[in-house]
């Protein structure tokens, strides 16, 4: 039976207006429970002061299920908010650091603390996070020893292109990271990936070659004149375009000589 009337009473809660929270919260602050003061935050009439009583109540802002409707509650002043968001637990922090319902600073300030919190997270924690963490996070957590944090966050719709270019470019990727994103689904077809991947001093010799067919030919000459470029690379481009040249000859066989271009790392210098 007393289930049953809590029940009830937190149903009727969620049903009340503006005036009927205030007065509910006023009558019975002392007397009110967690799962009471949850359904008052919950409720999207919810003003400022109700907020504020409870926030200032010691007793139901030591409930961790309290703390958290503070924080999303749109009603709660900002101050009040970033004060809660202290005591967030991994879950929430991640799941709430990314919900455009909830007001930009605080989402910021969640994120900022997700940020902090990664190096105790656990190898489970950090491969969930990967998979659906913002950018900021999400850079951070590239360079993870573990491979299959960055196979996780391949798979995160928020990761972008020059993110993952700029990582794989960087001194933080390794030749595994360079192989995942080569065999990845989404991103192994990228014009920009593609790029990448040839020109990386780290890319295994026969994966960086496979690029090159794909490549633009003023990306190909940019990369057989880079100074980094490997031998193999260079030769592996002479082949190539050797070949399109001998291609262009059978097919337009009445093309004047000094109209076609010869491969010396550019055009006809």
């Amino acid at each position: 039976m007393d289930g049953e009337r809590r029940t009830g009473g937190i149903q009727a809660i969620r049903d009340m207006n503006r005036e009927e929270l205030s007065a509910h919260l006023a009558g019975n602050l002392a007397e009110l429970g967690e799962d009471e003061a949850v359904a008052i935050l919950a409720n999207r009439f919810c003003p400022l002061a109700v907020c504020v009583a409870i926030a200032s109540s010691s007793r139901l802002a030591s409930y961790y299920d309290v703390k958290l409707k503070l924080v999303l509650c749109r009603a709660t002043p900002q101050h009040l908010a970033l004060k809660f968001a202290r005591h967030l637990y991994w879950a929430d922090l991640l799941r709430y650091a990314t919900d455009v319902q909830i007001a930009p600073p605080i989402r910021a300030a969640l994120d900022a603390q997700l940020l902090n919190a990664l190096p105790k997270l656990t190898l489970g924690e950090k491969i969930s996070t990967a998979k659906s963490c913002s950018r900021d996070v999400g850079k951070a957590l590239a360079g993870d020893p573990d491979l299959r944090v960055f196979s996780g966050l391949l798979n995160n719709a928020r990761l972008r292109e020059d993110d993952l270019v700029g990582f794989l470019q960087s001194d933080r990727a390794g030749a595994e990271h360079l192989k995942l994103v080569a065999g990845h689904a989404k991103w192994g077809f990228r014009y920009a990936i593609r790029c990448a991947l040839a020109s990386s001093s780290l890319t295994p010799r026969a994966l960086a070659a496979s690029q090159l067919r794909f490549l633009r030919r003023e990306d190909l000459d940019a990369l057989f004149r880079h100074p980094a470029t490997s031998v193999y690379i260079r030769r592996c481009i002479e082949r190539l375009v050797g070949n399109e040249g001998r291609e262009d000859e059978s097919s337009d066989a009445d093309e004047p000589a000094s109209g076609r271009i010869g491969y010396n790392g550019g055009s006809n210098g």
